[in-house]
Order: C-alpha cells, then sequence, then structure tokens
C-alpha cells in the first residue's frame, strides 16, 4: 500500500461528509482528521490490506472501492466491505495478530488509524472513535449469537 498526499482538503472533508462512521463528528473534528493527510492509504487490485497472523495494529476505513475478508486456512471469504466499512479493529484494540485477510476487489482509497492519530486527536474524538467499534463489536457478537440458534 502507498500513502496519499494529492487529494485535497475538501474532497476529504466530503467524502467524510458521506461515511455513516463520521455521522457523530462536528465540522472541527472533521477537520483534525483531514488534518492527518499523510495517513490516507491507497491499495491496487487483488492487493492485501491485511494478511493473517500480522501484528500491524492499525484499522482501516474504506472510503472508495471494495474489498473482500476471507480465512488463509480454507479461502472461506467472510465478509465483502464497501465505503464507509471499516477492519482491524479487533487488532488495533488489542494489538494481538491479524485474524483474517482482507484483500482489495479493485482500487480501494482507506483511511488508516493507528495509534500515532489516535493521540494526535482530542479525547472526545478518540471516545467517538473507540464507540463506533464497539457498537461493531457488538453487532457482530449478537449476529453470531442469532446464527447459533
Amino acid at each position: 500500500m502507498k500513502g496519499i498526499k494529492l487529494l485535497n482538503r475538501v474532497k476529504i472533508f466530503n467524502i467524510l461528509d458521506r461515511l455513516e462512521f463520521f455521522s457523530a463528528f462536528n465540522p472541527g473534528e472533521k477537520n483534525m482528521i483531514v488534518d492527518t493527510r499523510s495517513r490516507f492509504v491507497a491499495a491496487e487490485k487483488n492487493e492485501h490490506i491485511i494478511r493473517q497472523g500480522d501484528r500491524d495494529c492499525a484499522f482501516y476505513i474504506l472510503l472508495h472501492g471494495s474489498a473482500s475478508v476471507y480465512l488463509s486456512e480454507n479461502g472461506k471469504k467472510l465478509a465483502s466491505l464497501k465505503p464507509g466499512d471499516f477492519f482491524g479493529e479487533a487488532t488495533f484494540l488489542t494489538g494481538e495478530p491479524r485474524t483474517s485477510n482482507v484483500v482489495a476487489e479493485e482500487m480501494c482509497i482507506m483511511f488508516r488509524f493507528d495509534k500515532t492519530v489516535m493521540k494526535q486527536l482530542p479525547a472526545m474524538t478518540r471516545e467517538k472513535i473507540k464507540d463506533k467499534i464497539i457498537a461493531k463489536l457488538v453487532r457482530l457478537l449478537s449476529e453470531k449469537n442469532e446464527a447459533q440458534k
């Protein structure tokens, strides 16, 4: 993956405005996120964004493109990702190795959140990000529980 530095502020801000992930963020918070432009990355079609077993402790928000989540052991596809989806949050929170692979289905543009980015943001903004992650994890747990019934 490569960093993207050529996107202009207005375009990035417009992208963030369209994503549900950032719906609770005020314009000032979105501006702070836009100011960390070096954290925007791109992956080419068929490129691994995340490799199962790696310990890269970042999570990603897909801004453009699509990607697939799958397991190395059996190649089973676990999920399809579209703009607005985020992934890699479990390793971001725990530091444990990645539990699956994520591969770009087409050219993808993502925002990469890591501990450095989080430390640059005010506490209230960090809490909103954590709330989004927790809500997703609770939803996934509920889905798994329903599937077991």
